[in-house]
């Protein structure tokens, strides 16, 4: 069950709890506004293929007649489309990098504590970006796994205040997250702000600090953490590439899964 934490309400999935939403839409902030909108047209997108079967139906009732080889052969042409995929990441409102029409959609699922995401943000990132991110290839999500304890929380937290703040100097404020990876007041609110004051500018800081020390932007961080446990993201840095869980994280993993995208 996941609960609302506006009112306390328990919702059996995301897609609920999102819906839920609009009784409490003057206190979203943006990000939670963006996966309401979502919801809302990915259920009226569901209305809609619903009635188009309906019609499938009735159009395979009436030529009945024709016998059951030809519905066979017709049947998949005239149902609607979907996706053989279990996999269902909702990316919007993410941090996002690249060309939003890009053909190749890259996700990571990572931990500010986690060394392999470090590691992933210093080698592989840099790889990615260089070759398909900066090219128009792909356009890159980031999505918050934090699995390895509260600084993980509270430091995914705190970039989710920096990016409702100014998405683009997210990215400078992600990066130096894991920069001051193993700093010794790692999660202290203290340098969860140093760092955004010497990698950040005109942010309004007095809220930041306001939403670090409040933990405003957990619910967010436990929404994405459980969305990747949902399809499958069970530690970090894990990648999914159009849809499709990577196994492995090195750039010779991924980018042989880009490229077969690209073709």
């Amino acid at each position: 069950m996941i609960e609302c934490g506006f009112c306390g309400d328990e919702f059996d999935s995301e897609k609920e709890l999102h819906l839920h939403w609009e009784e409490h839409e003057k206190e979203l902030n943006s990000h939670q506004k963006d996966k309401m909108k979502k919801a809302r047209r990915n259920q009226e997108e569901k209305k809609n293929q619903k009635r188009k079967k309906r019609k499938n139906q009735a159009f395979y009732g009436l030529t009945a007649v024709l016998g059951l080889a030809i519905i066979g052969l017709l049947g998949p042409q005239l149902m609607p489309s979907g996706t053989s995929s279990d996999v269902e990441l909702d990316l919007e409102g993410q941090p996002m990098l690249g060309d939003q029409n890009a053909s190749v959609t890259v996700a990571e699922f990572g931990d500010y504590s986690c060394s392999a995401c470090r590691s992933f943000e210093m080698g592989a990132f840099q790889q990615i970006k260089e070759n398909y991110i900066d090219t128009g290839d792909v356009r890159f999500y980031y999505v918050n796994l934090a699995i390895l304890g509260d600084d993980s929380t509270k430091t995914a937290a705190a970039a989710e205040a920096v990016y409702e703040q100014d998405k683009e100097q997210f990215w400078d404020y992600h990066k130096a997250l894991f920069e001051n990876q193993g700093d010794p007041d790692w999660g202290s609110t203290e340098l969860l702000m140093n760092i955004a004051r010497e990698n950040t500018e005109g942010l309004d800081y007095e809220k930041l600090r306001n939403d670090i020390e409040n933990r405003r932007n957990v619910n967010e961080v436990i929404q994405d953490t459980e969305m990747g446990n949902n399809n499958g993201a069970f530690s970090t840095p894990t990648v999914f590439v159009n849809g499709e869980l990577v196994s492995g994280n090195s750039y010779g993993d991924i980018s042989p899964v880009i490229e077969r995208e690209l073709e």
